[in-house]
């Protein structure tokens, strides 16, 4: 009987330390947005995996001085990632929100098994937040569709379209900036779109 109790208890010692570790893996992969920190000219720049599209944002309800952004993962939709922007103190401001195209070091390979394809990003858009003292470059996959024309009338454009809009409309309210009129997207899409 002491030698089954005794059994019992190790194999409850060998399950918890395994929900430890799935914890810890847990938390580790909600932590790991950023692929890569730098400093540049005394400027801290952060850099986001690249991920599919936005899936919410907003002023965080418990901290007032957070504004989150929860991204989709590119291989996963429905792995979502977060992270925060904080609002700025006296020595630093927000100067607004940028986006681009920038090539990337290594080919990455995207599979799209509901369609069943494969695609090779070799450049990605990105949307920028910059600040005086740093910034965050934010990658997303899925911007390249606000750059095809022939996609304009698909629901998939359009409802990205409206998300960035009022996430730039949200995030200058938060800093108390200004938007420009008509936003800031549309006249990027317009210089861009092929």
């Amino acid at each position: 009987m002491t030698a089954l109790l005794e059994l019992l208890k190790q194999k409850q010692k060998e399950l918890k330390l395994n929900k430890e570790k799935e914890t810890s893996n847990k938390e580790r992969g909600k932590k790991n947005v950023f692929s890569k920190v730098e400093e540049i000219n005394g400027r801290k720049i952060y850099h986001t995996k690249i991920f599919n599209d936005f899936y919410t944002f907003g002023i965080s309800k418990n901290e007032p001085t957070k504004f989150f952004i929860s991204l989709r993962g590119i291989f996963n939709i429905e792995q979502i990632s977060m992270f925060h922007l904080f609002s700025t103190r006296e020595d630093d401001a927000f100067l607004g929100i940028y986006y681009g195209i920038k090539k990337l070091e290594k080919a990455f390979l995207v599979k799209n098994f509901n369609k069943r394809e494969t695609y090779t990003l070799r450049k990605c858009e990105y949307i920028e937040f910059r600040f005086k003292k740093g910034g965050v470059f934010c990658y997303l996959s899925g911007l390249h569709n606000l750059l095809k024309a022939d996609k304009i009338e698909s629901s998939y454009y359009q409802t990205l379209l409206n998300i960035v809009k009022e996430l730039e409309r949200e995030l200058y309210a938060f800093y108390g900036k200004v938007l420009p009129e008509g936003g800031i997207i549309p006249k990027w899409i317009k210089k861009r779109q092929k």
